[in-house]
């Protein structure tokens, strides 16, 4: 029983996928797992986007049930993204002690905050003592979904963009053009750098 408790602690230590600060837990916080998000900072959140968030922890005394706090602070603008469902849909409520548990909750990140700005997502969660059993920050960065889809291509330039995949992504061909009208303008100039060299 404590080798499959050891092997297990290990799992979720070594596999944790993102980088976050505990702001207080009450229990122990081992992995938190937000979709898109790795090792490296900041976790890219993408606006309208459906985001599943995993939470892998040991509590080690009983909770009745769980409600969960989530604040997105922006420039220090706070907004509360929709965040579904509750704690105690996915986990057994109450909480047992001396036991591992996880859940997911899918947060909506807001359409209507800044494009391309830093700033911290928090996740808290109180049991119905009202005492903090867990807090966790992460440091994120807005994109939008035409950003996204580029970041996922890994593009250095934007010479050889099929502008036709962006628009099925963005939805909104206005968006793209000042995309489409670098890439002619830097195609335009590469030509005639190369005719004039002739």
């Amino acid at each position: 029983m404590l080798l499959l408790y050891f092997i297990q602690y290990f799992f979720v230590t070594v596999k944790s996928s993102v980088i976050f600060q505990d702001c207080g837990s009450a229990y122990e916080l081992h992995r938190v797992s937000i979709r898109g998000c790795g090792m490296r900072l900041p976790c890219y959140i993408t606006l309208g986007e459906n985001v599943p968030v995993t939470i892998i922890f040991y509590s080690d005394f009983e909770s009745l049930k769980l409600d969960q706090y989530v604040i997105l602070n922006i420039n220090f603008i706070f907004t509360k993204p929709h965040v579904t469902p509750d704690p105690c849909a996915t986990v057994h409520c109450p909480v047992r002690s001396d036991a591992m548990k996880s859940f997911t909750s899918i947060m909506t990140v807001p359409r209507n905050i800044a494009l391309n700005q830093r700033g911290f997502l928090q996740w808290r969660v109180y049991n119905d003592r009202n005492q903090l059993v867990l807090c966790y920050s992460v440091l994120v960065q807005t994109q939008s979904p035409m950003q996204k889809f580029l970041r996922s291509l890994k593009i250095k330039s934007f010479n050889n963009i099929h502008f036709e995949e962006l628009y099925k992504i963005v939805g909104n061909k206005t968006d793209i053009e000042p995309v489409k009208r670098y890439n002619i303008k830097k195609n335009h100039e590469l030509h005639y750098k190369g005719r004039s060299g002739q």
